[in-house]
């Protein structure tokens, strides 16, 4: 068979499968292993499970990574699949940062210089740790997000705080390589004053609540496109009126 009509009979046949089912037959032979793991497969096969009413929800706990149907919008306990880590390390310091595509963004408590990208479905990692590993990642300091670009590539954004600088980098899945990005100039983006959470994506947008510790009038988020690959700074709005305050009758 061809590699473009098995390419074409898998994503457009074995997408349509239940995932263990797929994880099987990468056993096949190499091609089918090859074709079955590409990135463009995983991302038709997410969007075809998303539309089905069995979805999964993961739970992380201290003493099991367990996965659960979730029907109707309810937790099926009886569904309960308990999965493994492939890294060797206790559950408990295990933190997910962000996820994408049913991709998991993964990281090790007291092992800080290292980013796991995690698929829990066919229980595969890549450590995107660099060649530079001293303080590669800082839970404290530091700030991921993860998104799908228009050439469906998956990529990591990583915010590095370091002394006087931030030093933005974006990971691609596709060519597994990292690069620098220019980040805003002036104020005081890597004072520790400011606590970073992970990115959250909306129409092609990250963005990145940066409330400050001491001065809620000084918190701002940071916004990243995608596309462009370019910073700008987004201001918190400090009135409460929209949400409002109760009272007691």
């Amino acid at each position: 068979m061809e590699r473009l009509e098995f390419e074409m009979f898998a994503n457009e046949i074995l997408s349509r499968l239940p995932t263990k089912y797929v994880a099987r037959l990468r056993c096949v032979s190499k091609q089918w292993r090859y074709e079955l793991s590409s990135h463009l497969f995983a991302i038709i096969h997410y969007r075809r499970v998303a539309n089905n009413p069995y979805r999964k929800v993961i739970m992380l706990t201290k003493s099991s990574i367990d996965i659960h149907n979730l029907i109707g919008g309810k937790l099926d306990i009886s569904s309960r699949n308990i999965i493994s880590f492939p890294v060797d390390t206790h559950l408990s310091n295990l933190i997910i940062l962000a996820s994408q595509y049913g991709i998991l963004l993964m990281c090790i408590q007291w092992r800080p210089n290292e980013l796991i990208l995690w698929n829990p479905t066919t229980n595969q990692f890549s450590n995107l740790c660099d060649k530079k590993p001293k303080f590669f990642f800082d839970l404290r300091e530091d700030a991921v997000g993860i998104y799908m670009d228009s050439s469906n590539d998956l990529k990591i954004l990583l915010l590095q705080r370091r002394k006087d600088d931030v030093i933005p980098r974006v990971y691609s899945r596709n060519t597994c390589e990292w690069k620098t990005l220019t980040f805003l100039k002036g104020a005081d983006y890597a004072s520790s004053l400011y606590w970073w959470s992970s990115g959250t994506l909306c129409n092609n947008v990250l963005y990145f609540p940066s409330p400050h510790y001491w001065t809620p009038a000084k918190s701002y988020t940071i916004a990243f496109d995608v596309e462009s690959e370019t910073f700008s700074k987004v201001s918190i709005p400090q009135s409460t009126d929209l949400i409002g305050r109760q009272t007691n009758p």
